[in-house]
């Protein structure tokens, strides 16, 4: 590895070790090189989506046979040619680019710290997931299902905590873009989700339907991010972490750099370059607490250093709220981890306010080293 990635990595009597949040939870892994280095993945692959859409089960079969052989090996894949409209996916880069210009007093009118949710506008370095930086080098806009929106055309919710808007959006009148152009985008991204969900299903040897019953009103996050170019080699985009969901869609801006990297086995980091007409896909928290850690919430992190702005919309699709997920059968140790059953609303909003709040002062900190 080279000598500018020390922001996550330690030296103890001659080993090499990378430190990352997996779950919430500081965790590291030492750097296996020569006759130490394990069999993993050097790449990430890149799959046919055209045949998400074939009427033919047998077709959705083969795919689903792929994207689990990616879920338990690499944990990451490119869904190619994935039939979203590039209309939308180009509209919304060029809304969140133009956002991300306004003034700061313009954004900052609905920040993150104004709501229980932390959706709303997150400004540089506010997050921080790896301590030895400064922060991570980053601003973003969070936004995410209401069926109390008209615009997002969800069924109505007979639960309590759902009977209220749960977004909020700029009013400054050069700003109210934004909102009808990143709710297009969720409407896209969850279509798609819902079509993928069954694809995992399938790669699990369940019924297309397994996860219905639990993603009814399904837990959904758009996060448009720009990350700037780092000025130094101790800076980070965001710092090595998983994501706390079941799944995640990233669309990445076009860049002649890669600036996503994700870990492998052997602690190496490995690049994801953009990739036309692609969405990079992960595997998070929830689904490999239901594999048992057969599937890989694989770490990963940005780090900007091609010199050009970049933008990314990372989707996140996760269980219903209120919902509990556990090992399916099959599953259980196999992989190694515990069979253990997840709250996905406590879960979810534990992870939030660690990931959200790393900036203040004395706050998160209990958090970042406990477990569930």
């Amino acid at each position: 590895m080279s000598n500018t990635e020390t922001e996550t990595e330690t030296e103890t009597q001659n080993e090499t070790y990378v430190h990352y949040h997996d779950g919430g939870v500081l965790g590291k892994r030492r750097v296996l090189k020569g006759k130490a280095a394990k069999p993993t993945f050097d790449e990430v692959p890149k799959i046919d989506m055209r045949r998400i859409y074939s009427d033919s089960l047998d077709d959705r079969k083969e795919l689903a046979k792929e994207v689990g052989e990616a879920c338990r090996n690499v944990g990451f894949f490119y869904a190619v040619n994935h039939g979203v409209d590039e209309q939308i996916l180009d509209d919304t880069f060029a809304a969140v680019k133009r956002f991300f210009d306004l003034p700061t007093e313009v954004k900052m009118e609905v920040h993150n710290q104004k709501t229980e949710k932390f959706r709303g506008y997150e400004a540089f370095l506010e997050g921080k997931l790896d301590p030895s930086t400064r922060g991570d080098l980053k601003e973003g806009f969070l936004m995410g299902e209401d069926a109390t929106d008209p615009s997002q055309n969800l069924p109505l919710s007979t639960l309590p905590f759902m009977s209220t808007p749960r977004n909020q959006w700029p009013t400054h009148p050069t700003a109210l873009f934004l909102r009808p152009a990143l709710t297009t985008y969720h409407t896209a991204m969850l279509a798609f989700s819902r079509r993928l969900l069954s694809i995992f299903a399938l790669a699990l040897s369940l019924p297309e339907s397994h996860f219905d019953p639990i993603t009814r009103h399904p837990l959904t996050n758009v996060r448009a991010v720009h990350y700037p170019p780092q000025p130094s080699a101790s800076d980070v985009g965001i710092g090595a972490h998983t994501d706390f969901c079941f799944f995640t869609l990233v669309c990445q801006s076009r860049t002649t750099y890669p600036a996503l990297e994700v870990l492998n086995a052997n602690a190496i980091w490995v690049p994801v370059a953009y990739e036309p007409d692609s969405f990079v896909v992960n595997i998070a928290d929830f689904l490999k607490v239901v594999t048992g850690g057969v599937w890989r919430s694989t770490v990963h992190r940005v780090r900007n250093w091609g010199g050009e702005e970049r933008y990314s919309l990372p989707f996140f699709f996760s269980p219903d709220e209120d919902a509990r997920v556990g090992v399916v059968g099959g599953f259980g140790g196999e992989g190694g981890g515990e069979e253990v059953e997840v709250g996905v609303g406590e879960y979810f909003q534990r992870r939030l306010e660690v990931d959200r709040r790393t900036h203040l002062e004395g706050e998160g900190e209990g958090d970042k080293g406990g477990g569930d």
